[in-house]
């Protein structure tokens, strides 16, 4: 979360002003704080999420808010932290803004339940079954752990794979499976086509987690662009609250 704070005394009008025209200062700096926060931050966050993440969904492009100042409080930049479903972009994000090693998705902490994949691995994605951006659809993911039993149920829903007529036509328990093929150990497809049977690796199990370099350093992006209009709004702002002082 970028918070921001703008210096009064060292606008340049604010020297030049009344004791009365003063009383409007804490006015000029919520107007300038607001402005800087959802004119300036935000859209030149937002620009440089577009240019350096790898295809980001619309979700994640929609994750940024800018939160107006009061005179209790002043205004803040930050991802939401919380969804109705899924996982927030304040921490699928974390890898791309301060870079290290990525922590274990819900997907393999579920493989990891069930024993199918050991603690210590994770579980990267083949090209074959990624969407357009980049990731293994919902969907995908859904009939993975459906079909391995690992699937969450909650409020009598039950998610996994079944004996029942309805879930055999699915066919997710006999599609995936986990598994060594050769070298390689992960969760696999089987394939049927007009030259036999065969099996696809959807994930792969690595030994180590996959490590990320920043590129998308979230508080020095804000930061600058904070010193770089701050003066001007907030100067701007408080001319504004002179002109208008009653």
């Amino acid at each position: 979360m970028l918070d921001l704070k703008l210096d009064i005394d060292s606008a340049p009008l604010a020297r030049e002003i009344s004791d009365i025209q003063r009383k409007q200062i804490p006015f000029a700096l919520v107007l300038a704080q607001t402005r800087l926060a959802t004119n300036r931050i935000k859209p030149g966050i937002l620009a440089v999420m577009g240019q350096r993440l790898d295809r980001p969904t619309p979700t994640t492009m929609r994750s940024l808010f800018a939160q107006s100042a009061t005179k209790s409080r002043g205004a803040k930049v930050w991802f939401k932290d919380s969804w109705t479903t899924g996982i927030p972009a304040d921490a699928y994000l974390q890898q791309a803004v301060q870079g290290g090693a990525r922590p274990h998705k819900r997907f393999e902490k579920s493989l990891i339940a069930q024993g199918l994949m050991k603690a210590g691995q994770y579980a990267v994605p083949t090209g074959g079954y990624l969407n357009q951006y980049g990731n293994v659809s919902r969907g995908v993911i859904t009939r993975i752990l459906s079909g391995l039993g690992a699937a969450e149920g909650g409020r009598g829903y039950q998610a996994n794979a079944t004996a029942s007529k309805r879930s055999k036509r699915k066919g997710n328990a006999e599609r995936y499976f986990v598994g060594t093929v050769g070298d390689e150990s992960g969760v696999w497809e089987r394939k049927a086509s007009a030259f036999g049977d065969g099996v696809k690796p959807v994930f792969l199990f690595t030994d180590s987690a996959p490590q990320y370099r920043v590129i998308f350093p979230f508080f020095k992006i804000g930061e600058n662009i904070g010193k770089a209009h701050g003066q001007a709004e907030l100067a701007n702002a408080l001319r504004e609250a002179i002109l208008t002082a009653k």
